[in-house]
């Protein structure tokens, strides 16, 4: 199945038994690496070599899951209002989204920068791990003219700009870049209505993946 995140197309195929194990076991590893796990749950599932964002990866997963185990997943809530509980059934689709504008590069007074794909996953999910700004940094194939760049020059060339033209930089990047909406419109029979964010979905995995 052929899904669209940002301007990849990514071939995406169902879980399998030996997925599921291969992230039971890691979960059950105490020197397991993010790696393994990310590994079992989506990159192991998809055709195409490709470097995701943790929005990315979020939103891939959400699609394997929905491919493998259905849309379908509900959620209990409690109304402050009223004081009901109350369930309600959703679909992954609707409320895992994304947002994401294209930017090749940035050209502002002050820096001139070019963008490409992460080259190394490896790297790539270690540094982020660390660090979250390393998503933009390893993103960056030229600026200012230079291209030939070690990773630690470039972060003092970043360190280094102006700290007027680097909260621009960043306000461009961070508006166009790959992210997950996952805020979604609630409403109790009493009428009231709220804005429930989706960042840990009950059920998502089986509980009997578990026992």
């Amino acid at each position: 199945m052929q899904i669209t995140v940002g301007n990849k197309n990514i071939n995406i195929r169902k879980w399998k038994g030996k997925d599921k194990k291969n992230f039971i076991n890691a979960l059950k590893n105490p020197d397991v690496q993010k790696s393994d796990i990310m590994n079992a749950l989506v990159y192991d599932c998809i055709d195409e070599n490709v470097i995701l964002s943790d929005d990315e990866f979020r939103f891939v997963i959400s699609r394997i899951r929905a491919l493998s185990l259905g849309e379908e997943f509900t959620v209990e809530f409690y109304c402050e209002d009223c004081g009901n509980t109350f369930e309600q059934e959703f679909l992954l689709k609707d409320v895992i989204r994304y947002s994401y504008k294209k930017l090749d590069k940035i050209d502002i007074s002050g820096a001139n920068i070019k963008f490409g794909e992460p080259k190394n996953l490896e790297t790539y999910i270690n540094k982020v791990q660390q660090d979250s700004d390393y998503d933009f940094l390893l993103r960056i194939e030229e600026i200012n003219g230079n291209n030939t760049f070690t990773l630690d020059e470039l972060e003092n060339i970043i360190n280094d700009l102006d700290i007027d033209v680097l909260e621009e930089v960043m306000s461009i990047y961070d508006n166009a870049k790959f992210t997950v909406v996952d805020t979604h419109e609630v409403e109790c029979a009493c009428g009231k209505k709220q804005m429930y964010k989706f960042d840990d979905i009950p059920g998502f995995f089986p509980n009997s993946w578990f026992e």
